[in-house]
């Protein structure tokens, strides 16, 4: 009797795998849309599984298309993964997504790029008076329901970063390591890659999203007035020519 209650569990788990196969991939879009305010698809194709969703828009950010398919072998550790890849003129991102049952989302081999102020857009940060490129490789980054980071490790590099206040300011290129803290966190470090402004620091990112940043900047050219005016606005520099920061706060969700 066991032998054959376990062979139709086993049955009926084939068939729900079956149906899920053959689910259309609007079963995916249509609940984002509900639990999304502000998301929508133009056009979907393909399956729960397998499929294309073509001009994406959720909090003013819109991707022309986007592809995915299942990873099953992710199933034996606990996560539903997905390999994800956005095709678009200004956003290119790839890597695989998985959630597990109690809603904590990972990524793994991530790689993308896109503005600056799509990432604060979509990662729902205030805007800030910044412009630039960010460019990231990243081994793992994991989320909480919420949304907050809980461990990240990889690399981002911000290409072009401007300040836009009253007039456009070159800052440079800035490269930034991340890494998991044990049991939960992010530590990093920021440095300049020879542009306008030097900037050496440290960060930390808690799991409730507290932030904290130390470090110290300077002018690389001493005949850069328009940057050294703008650094004024922070105090005057030490006797060494650097000024020193130091920022702590909360991500906004």
């Amino acid at each position: 009797m066991k032998s054959v209650w376990r062979y139709g569990l086993l049955g009926v788990l084939a068939f729900l795998l079956f149906l899920l196969l053959l689910a259309p991939a609007t079963l995916i879009t249509e609940p984002l849309a509900e639990r999304l305010p502000g998301f929508s698809v133009q056009t979907v194709e393909g399956t729960t599984t397998d499929g294309v969703a073509r001009g994406l828009r959720w909090r003013g950010v819109q991707v022309d298309r986007l592809v995915w398919d299942w990873r099953p072998r992710a199933l034996f550790t606990g996560w539903l993964e997905f390999h994800l890849k956005i095709d678009d003129p200004e956003i290119s991102l790839a890597g695989k997504a998985a959630i597990n049952p109690v809603r904590h989302l990972r990524l793994r081999d991530l790689t993308g790029r896109l503005r600056l102020d799509e990432l604060a857009v979509l990662a729902g940060q205030p805007k800030l008076p910044l412009q630039g490129v960010v460019e990231f490789d990243l081994q793992e980054l994991r989320l909480d329901p919420a949304g907050r980071p809980q461990a990240a490790e990889g690399v981002a590099h911000l290409r072009n970063l401007r300040v836009t206040l009253g007039q456009s300011l070159v800052l440079g290129d800035f490269t930034a390591q991340l890494k998991p803290v044990d049991p939960e966190g992010v530590q990093g470090v920021i440095q300049d890659n020879n542009g306008p402004l030097v900037l050496e620091g440290a960060f930390s990112l808690m799991p409730d999203g507290r932030y904290r940043f130390s470090g110290q900047a300077a002018v690389r050219d001493a005949n850069n007035r328009a940057l050294r005016q703008a650094m004024n606005l922070l105090g005057p520099p030490g006797n060494d020519g650097r000024w020193a920061l130091s920022f702590s706060g909360a991500l906004s969700l």
